[in-house]
């Protein structure tokens, strides 16, 4: 790997946000100005672009007015032409072709109002390269991972990765690993030489790293995986968002109680916003929801069956149980109760329909709960 341009600063002279795209060349730079450091950056990122978009050499070649060879010949970093022209008229196109593509709607993806709350906090944190988290209860199924993923969609690769990590990376090798593969970087060589490849990769640049399922990281030896975590932050000021359940804030808490560690004191601190996704809506009264009875009709859109109105309001109330599995237990019912509407050649889904599709999936006292909660919320109140 080249070695970093000692001035980070010159790697990215413009720093005005394109949506989309982060300017390794500001605009109208002159080929005599352009690092070597620059050119390589250019090149990694198109291939990656085109890697993930399975663009070809003959289409990129066509796209930006160069012969084939040339082009393959600077992707491989043997062209012996003027490189930086090349560069230049790469990194046109794919600023370009990255706003073309982000601007395609995703038509089965419904920004939720939860999905805004979340993209809200990814933009803070990239804008202003901080760390954040958004959380939520202990039983998923709000939407979280399906709202990163939509964010990811927009972003690009160039402008953002998405890692979930597994209970089997809470160490500093799973860490780093599941990093370098959303960054498509080597994983060859120590924890010490992957950090390197991180840092030296996300320098410089605009970028949000999406960090999914962040509690499974507890319990790693002396917390080490947060510390590596907050190590490449503070390497490189890159922004991170932090995604997961309220287990983890109360994790961070308590161990710093319980060690008196600083460190972890300071990663508890650096992590703003940190937004708890059940207390930012207004769950009884005027507020705004979670989810409205319009965008739950929206994400159902593409079953053949469509809800009556009756259902998809039933549907909205089984979405805000917190404890019912939110958005996941509506759609796994739909789809049984689609399933059960065909084999009885029935047009519409309502809600007796959606019930048994419901006291199918569940045992039965769990059913009856979770359909007292939607129907008779103020009585479940009372005995809670």
């Amino acid at each position: 790997m080249m070695d970093q341009n000692p001035n980070p600063s010159n790697a990215l002279i413009d720093r005005s946000r394109i949506r989309g795209a982060s300017r390794m060349i500001a605009q109208g730079t002159e080929t005599k100005d352009v690092t070597p450091a620059q050119i390589e950056q250019v090149a990694g990122d198109v291939l990656m672009f085109c890697d993930a978009n399975k663009i070809t050499r003959k289409e990129l070649a066509a796209a930006v007015g160069w012969s084939q060879g040339p082009v393959s010949e600077f992707l491989k970093g043997t062209y012996g032409g003027d490189q930086a022209k090349m560069a230049i008229d790469l990194e046109d196109w794919l600023v370009s072709e990255e706003q073309r593509r982000a601007n395609k709607q995703d038509t089965q993806f419904v920004w939720t109002n939860v999905a805004r709350q979340i993209q809200a906090v990814a933009m803070y944190c990239l804008d202003l390269g901080k760390v954040g988290m958004v959380y939520g209860p202990q039983t998923s199924g709000l939407g979280k991972t399906t709202s990163l993923q939509a964010i990811y969609q927009d972003l690009k690769p160039r402008r953002s990765a998405l890692v979930t990590f597994d209970k089997c990376d809470a160490n500093p090798t799973g860490v780093v690993g599941k990093i370098s593969a959303a960054l498509r970087l080597s994983d060859k060589g120590s924890n010490a030489v992957k950090m390197g490849r991180i840092v030296d990769y996300l320098s410089g640049r605009s970028h949000l790293l999406l960090l999914d399922q962040i509690h499974n990281l507890r319990g790693s030896t002396d917390d080490k995986a947060f510390y590596y975590l907050m190590d490449i932050y503070e390497a490189t000021h890159s922004a991170q968002l932090w995604v997961g359940t309220s287990d983890l804030v109360a994790y961070l808490t308590r161990q710093q109680h319980k060690t008196t560690d600083e460190p972890l004191a300071q990663i508890r601190g650096r992590l703003f916003p940190c937004v708890d996704l059940m207390e930012a809506f207004e769950q009884d009264g005027g507020g705004e929801r979670l989810f409205t009875v319009e965008q739950i009709r929206q994400m159902f859109a593409k079953f053949q069956l469509k809800l009556t109105p009756q259902a998809a309001r039933w549907m909205c109330q089984l979405a805000h149980q917190p404890d019912s599995g939110a958005l996941r237990i509506c759609v796994q019912i739909m789809e049984y109760a689609t399933h059960l509407a065909r084999a009885r050649n029935l047009q519409i889904i309502d809600v007796p329909l959606l019930k048994e599709a419901l006291r199918c999936g569940c045992t039965n006292n769990r059913a009856l709960q979770m359909i007292a909660k939607v129907e008779h919320p103020e009585l479940m109140a009372k005995t809670a």
